[in-house]
């Protein structure tokens, strides 16, 4: 039987440079900063959510080929 790796990334964008703090208050989810409706918005006072989950815009759009990126160094690791 085959093991599997679980490698800690951000379950929008699939970076794996995130704190292992930023959970998702509503989906439990972890995110990266960038993917983070506190620090972009700095609205600390409704809890840690990511973008998704509070229904907001993000700073920076991530495209298709950011998120292709992204996968493949996740896989390849």
């Amino acid at each position: 039987m085959k093991e599997t790796r679980y490698i800690i990334h951000c379950h929008h964008c699939y970076t794996t440079v995130i704190d292992e703090n930023f959970i998702c208050d509503t989906c439990e989810e972890l995110y990266c900063e960038e993917c983070s409706y506190t620090f972009s918005l700095h609205y600390q006072f409704q809890g840690s959510r990511c973008y998704l989950c509070a229904d907001q815009a993000r700073r920076n759009k991530l495209t298709k080929q950011t998120i292709r990126e992204n996968k493949l160094l996740l896989i390849q690791r």
